[in-house]
């Protein structure tokens, strides 16, 4: 009985199904051991017909991981904080250098060839991982 009324229930009332996003290229720019701070790249598309709205990355490897733009303000490149990140449906955005990218707080140095899981938290509180790979 039970369930029969839990299989009526996810007819009824589907739950949320996982964001459409597909990830591509993710990678981690290696630097120096005496440098903390590494970038990440990636190609994020939404194949889904809802948008996507992305609000925080996380790794063990990382501390700290915050989205940034590179922005031209007074004649001068800047890097500002995003705070979430809304992919529409069909829309590609990619994470490149000289634009938008992750900054990460390393918390042990990071190796050329080296794999590194990552989780993305959506804004109706799913997670998808992926990983990613460490390069010169």
């Amino acid at each position: 009985m039970v369930t029969r009324i839990f299989l009526t229930m996810m007819i009824l009332f589907p739950l949320a199904s996982q964001a459409d996003l597909v990830i591509a290229n993710a990678w981690i720019k290696n630097l120096p051991p005496t440098v903390p701070v590494r970038a990440a790249y990636m190609n994020m598309s939404n194949t889904g017909q809802e948008a996507v709205c992305i609000v925080s990355f996380s790794s063990e490897k990382f501390s700290n991981i915050a989205l940034h733009e590179t922005v031209m303000n007074d004649g001068m490149m800047h890097m500002q904080q995003v705070t979430d990140l809304t992919i529409a449906p069909n829309q590609q955005i990619i994470l490149e250098p000289g634009g938008m990218h992750l900054m990460m707080r390393a918390n042990e140095p990071t190796r050329p060839g080296e794999s590194v899981q990552m989780t993305i938290k959506l804004s109706d509180g799913s997670h998808q991982s992926l990983m990613m790979t460490v390069k010169k």
